[in-house]
């Protein structure tokens, strides 16, 4: 049974004052205490984390569920709600909060941007890496390697290295496949490629993954999770591996990715 909640809500956007009070005095109602998030105040000792939004709200509640070691919960009051539990008008389910709780492990995936042997950032993501060309530079050259062997020369506008979280997002939109979550692999799109044969490809998830940047200095950038961005310069690498972390998502409804995937695609 989770006793103590650490609520993440949106407030910037979608989540008013009214919802916050209605989810907390929910959550009262069946003995569990909520405690509102507060950047540097730790999570003073909550069980569990409640983000109130939508899937961006989600990604910034993650890294922090993450690093805190706690589930997660998402309720969604966004419009996709891809990653959330369950809906805003859904928040009696909450009640399931006092049962033992059923939780989904979420594959998470290590970035390390490196100029030879010298690292210049590490980032760990939930949904994606992009390494695309900045608005003013021409077009993005870059090579693809596994565990050491070349596998594709990109001419694009970037490359998506997606989990399978990650698969129903950006890597999507830009014609990726969508991999069941339950699954641990690697999504490889190109963005808008140059090259007739530039495919999407799936990648096991012990595969070591490499991308070197060809472009200029400056041209191109290492985006994760589209929080956290550093520039590249020629030569650097790109390595992308599975994480030792993952995500652990609260399950209250079966199959809340099929139905939200059903009514979005239909």
């Amino acid at each position: 049974m989770i006793k103590k909640v650490l609520l993440f809500p949106n407030t910037k956007k979608n989540v008013s004052e009214e919802d916050i009070l209605k989810v907390e005095s929910t959550l009262g109602s069946f003995g569990i205490k909520s405690h509102r998030f507060a950047p540097g105040a730790g999570t003073d000792g909550c069980e569990a984390m409640i983000a109130l939004g939508g899937d961006g709200t989600m990604l910034k509640a993650a890294h922090i569920a993450i690093e805190a070691g706690i589930p997660l919960l998402g309720i969604n009051f966004g419009t996709l709600g891809y990653m959330s539990g369950i809906e805003s008008g859904e928040t009696a389910l909450l009640k399931a909060l006092t049962e033992d709780i059923n939780t989904e492990d979420r594959m998470l995936i290590d970035i390390t941007v490196k100029h030879g042997e010298k690292i210049k950032a590490t980032f760990t993501a939930l949904n994606e890496a992009v390494i695309s060309r900045f608005p003013q530079a021409g077009i993005a050259r870059l090579e693809l390697l596994c565990d050491g062997t070349t596998v594709c020369a990109y001419r694009a506008d970037g490359v998506i290295i997606a989990t399978p979280t990650g698969s129903s997002a950006y890597a999507l939109s830009a014609g990726g496949p969508i991999i069941d979550t339950k699954l641990d692999a690697f999504c490889v799109c190109p963005v808008c490629p140059h090259t007739i044969g530039s495919r999407a490809m799936v990648f096991a998830p012990g595969s070591k993954l490499s991308i070197i940047n060809l472009s200029a200095d400056g041209e191109n950038a290492v985006t994760a999770d589209g929080q956290y961005i550093t520039a590249l310069d020629n030569g650097d690498t790109v390595g992308i591996e599975r994480s030792k972390k993952t995500l652990r998502l609260i399950k209250i409804k079966k199959d809340a990715f099929y139905d939200v995937l059903y009514r979005k695609m239909k």
